[in-house]
């Protein structure tokens, strides 16, 4: 059954920059994923198959009823927006408030219809999900963990037929991500899982993969997918080395005919100096030997450019497959001695875990901070950089700190993506930010994009390269980076901080990532 349907889908940005064009496909298996890099559009197609944005060209066919879970949850982080208001029953909540009160207007009973269980059937599930029995709390209450968990509850339960997911797993600890696996495995409608979490990953039978070159469909879960790409790069790499040899071949075989070529121009010219044959005869073999040479030599061009196109074309493919580089500054050797950077003496947090914290940290250390949502791990990094006072105990900071946080507080979405590298690393040349913005996949026109145009994976990307190219060394706060990255620069992310000689706090519920990250000491909340 199809539930959704693409006809020649296009998508331009403002700036006359397309992002993909003419996708067709349908939407016909129950549990599929969609992958690719970050930044070729898997956000914005999501967003086109749920009507929320409209496609440059072509069009969109929903079949079934569609909802979409998006990755942006900060003005929900931001806003005094209540639980009770998220979920659409407020109004239903308050009617059955004013009748408990003993007032008894029509239009209360009608607000309340059959709901009468509301408030008791609504904390036991806000109790099962992990957060405040209270509907009334405002959502910026929550971590960013229990705040996808409600979201992604509210979800499952609505009336959709098709459930289009962007990163559901950003921010869920180990317990909400296999909460979430048994909703997704349990749910009766159709899944278009916009994700790169190997173990969500793991749980669909159908994937998609947006690329430069298209959307490319594969059978499987992520195992068979990550196999048939493997094959495909072996393929590619040999039928590059046939291109090679075949290049080399024919710059060889057009050498030998233009020597061929030369000796028989000086023994042509010998024999007319010596008058042997008549000049007529010289004559008429020359012009054959150069009709014939043309000709050898139009056949050569011809197959040294189809022979370049298929090169190219497979360089593009192979690309595909190549990941990013992060960046992170060198450590400068003067700022290598070894000092005590941050220290908590029977540190009560304001929120989050009732377990005071005693802990250094010191030149070279890499922290993993672990702990379940709501546990007080983002709370923890806000009281370090004084956004928050703890409720008691001993708080010393002795270097300079430089946050990254799950929700890119730190880029402007206004600025440009040169304009956000040069205002927070001053120090950096004009050309040497270009530079470090290509290596992280940020080139030509995109640079000059506002920061808003960036896919999660991207924004992540520049804000690890902001936030380590620093003047002064920082201690790295790093609020689980490794979401929004596709699979390879997960890997790369992991290698950059395993090989960083400075210090970072991490935050992360990706154990594969963690143990790849280089940690060196963890604190447990």
């Amino acid at each position: 059954m199809s539930v959704l349907h693409a006809y020649n889908v296009s998508y331009q940005f403002s700036n006359g920059d397309t992002l993909f064009c003419n996708l067709n496909f349908t939407l016909t298996q129950r549990r599929t994923a969609l992958v690719g890099d970050n930044g070729v559009g898997k956000s914005i197609l999501g967003k086109l198959l749920a009507k929320q944005l409209t496609p440059s060209q072509g069009s969109i066919e929903q079949f079934a009823q569609v909802a979409i879970q998006s990755q942006e949850a900060q003005p929900l982080l931001k806003s005094d927006m209540t639980i009770a208001q998220l979920l659409g029953c407020d109004k239903t909540l308050a009617a059955l408030a004013a009748i408990a009160r003993g007032e008894c207007e029509q239009t209360l009973f009608d607000a309340v219809a059959e709901q009468w269980q509301l408030p008791e059937q609504l904390s036991a599930q806000l109790a099962t999900l992990g957060l405040t029995t209270d509907p009334h709390a405002p959502c910026n209450t929550l971590s960013g963990g229990q705040l996808a968990r409600l979201r992604l509850w509210q979800l499952f339960n609505s009336n959709a037929k098709v459930l289009i997911l962007d990163e559901p797993s950003n921010h869920l600890d180990n317990e909400g991500r296999a909460w979430l696996i048994e909703q997704i495995n349990h749910f009766t409608g159709y899944i278009l899982l916009i994700s790169h979490d190997h173990q969500l990953l793991e749980h669909v039978t159908h994937i998609w993969e947006l690329s430069s070159l298209g959307l490319k469909q594969y059978g499987g879960n992520i195992g068979y997918y990550l196999q048939q790409k493997h094959q495909q790069q072996q393929s590619l790499n040999q039928q590059l080395q046939e291109v090679k040899r075949q290049q080399t071949q024919l710059k060889l075989q057009a050498q030998k005919d233009r020597e061929k070529a030369h000796q028989r121009a000086a023994q042509s010219n010998k024999l007319r100096v010596q008058g042997s044959q008549a000049k007529i005869m010289l004559n008429n073999q020359k012009d054959q030997a150069g009709a014939h040479l043309a000709a050898k030599q139009k056949n050569q061009q011809q197959r040294e450019k189809k022979i370049t196109t298929k090169a190219e074309q497979l360089r593009l493919k192979s690309e595909q497959n190549n990941a990013i580089q992060f960046y992170l500054r060198e450590v400068p050797e003067h700022t290598k001695v070894k000092k005590t950077l941050v220290s908590l003496v029977d540190l009560q947090l304001p929120f989050g875990s009732t377990s005071a914290i005693t802990v250094q940290v010191k030149t070279a250390q890499k922290w993993h901070i672990k702990g379940n949502n709501g546990c007080g791990k983002s709370t923890l990094f806000r009281v370090l950089q004084n956004h928050l006072k703890a409720k008691s105990g001993e708080l010393r900071v002795n270097t300079p700190l430089s946050y990254v946080d799950q929700h890119f507080s730190l880029l402007p979405s206004q600025l440009s993506v040169i304009q956000v590298v040069e205002q927070n690393c001053p120090a950096i040349s004009k050309s040497d930010c270009y530079t470090l913005l290509a290596g992280i996949g940020l080139k030509h026109k995109k640079v000059e994009q506002p920061v808003a145009s960036l896919s999660g994976g991207e924004k992540m990307k520049l804000t690890l390269l902001c936030a380590s190219h620093q003047q002064a060394t920082p201690l790295l706060l790093l609020d689980e980076p490794d979401n929004h990255l596709d699979l390879g620069s997960k890997q790369q992310l992991a290698k950059a901080l395993n090989q960083y000689k400075g210090s970072f706090l991490l935050i992360s519920h990706n154990d594969c990532f963690v143990k790849h990250a280089g940690v060196t000491h963890t604190l447990a909340m």
